[in-house]
């Protein structure tokens, strides 16, 4: 099959690239290649894109899949939403001049903080001309992993109780709002200038974590949702109900050992204990759709914390790892 349409584009552009682990000072803003598209993949011109996370724990070194990205130089960024400016042959659900946002898989390479994206079309998902590309750039993962996390991890019922610890953080303002929707009620953990906040987005209860410790707390969670890594299975045992589930973003060594002891312990038990998972997201076009459609009905929205320009990508990188940003950083391509 012959390489789909495509429009007059740069033979060059603008990304942000990182030659060695390191900090936010080796950050680099260098020009490359337009990249040729390959069987199902398209090139999108980027408009905003999202920082997580795992951008600065790959710029560190830290991040668990760290492999699947690529030899050095290596490109950052996997949240986006732009336009579709070239198909690649076997492209079929999207054409030049779509509006898509979506994310990049782990096993791709990663490339979203840049002018340009290469990226498979099965990753996309129609932006809806109500929403600007900042409001769907922010959903991918911080959005998609609570969603997956709540539905197919934890199998979360109407009426059950779910605490969310982070919940002021870019995953925690989704999983309050995804939490309420499915039917449950929600107990925010966040800083004292934080609670305002949460419970605008539905929280239920906050819980000022440096004044009280929500492990101390007895019987009280169906679902523990730790979005920052700073409990784990045994610490948040107490506070579960007898089938509670514990689900972690961050792959820490006391998570992983208490994954891996309650797997063992319901093996036993017939599936009749607490349980405890690591919630790995999964790039799916229908979820993202479902995501966009409940930002149109006005029942899911993105808090952005702060907005940078990409040639102030350094100061993103370090509002992010400050652990301090309320919501999301969206990057700005266009003015």
């Amino acid at each position: 099959m012959s390489e789909g349409p495509s429009i007059d584009i740069p033979t060059t552009y603008t990304a942000v690239r990182v030659h060695q682990y390191g900090t936010s000072e080796d950050l680099k803003l260098e020009t490359v290649a337009m990249p040729t598209p390959g069987n199902g993949q398209v090139i999108v011109k980027v408009a905003a894109a999202s920082l997580n996370p795992r951008d600065w724990l790959l710029l560190r070194g830290l991040y668990p899949f760290k492999r699947l990205a690529g030899p050095f130089p290596r490109h950052l960024g996997s949240d986006f939403s732009g336009t579709v400016v070239k198909t690649g042959p076997g492209s079929s659900r999207f054409h030049v001049g779509d509006q898509v946002f979506g994310l990049q898989p782990a096993r791709g390479l990663f490339g979203a903080f840049a002018e340009y994206f290469l990226v498979s079309e099965k990753a996309l998902a129609v932006r809806p001309h109500s929403l600007t590309h900042s409001d769907v750039a922010g959903l991918p993962i911080a959005a998609l992993t609570s969603l997956q996390a709540f539905r197919d991890q934890a199998k979360l019922k109407p009426g059950q109780h779910v605490l969310v610890n982070g919940a002021s953080g870019g995953v925690g303002t989704y999983a309050i709002q995804l939490a309420k929707h499915l039917g449950a009620t929600v107990t925010a953990v966040c800083g004292p200038s934080n609670g305002d906040l949460c419970r605008s987005l539905g929280a239920d209860h906050v819980i000022n974590y440096r004044e009280d410790n929500f492990e101390d707390q007895i019987d009280s969670y169906d679902v523990v949702y730790d979005v920052i890594g700073r409990s784990s299975p045994a610490a948040a045992k107490r506070c579960m109900t007898k089938y509670g589930v514990y689900i972690s973003t961050i792959p820490r060594p006391a998570v992983v050992a208490g994954i891996l002891k309650s797997s063992i312990k319901n093996m036993f038990m017939l599936g009749r204990a607490q349980n405890a998972y690591i919630i790995v997201v999964r790039p799916d076009a229908d979820d993202l759709a479902i995501l966009a459609q409940m930002m149109v009905d006005g029942t899911l929205k993105t808090v952005v914390d702060s907005r940078y320009a990409l040639k102030d990508i350094k100061d993103a990188f370090d509002r992010s790892q400050s652990w301090r940003a309320r919501g999301k950083i969206i990057i700005d391509m266009e003015p």
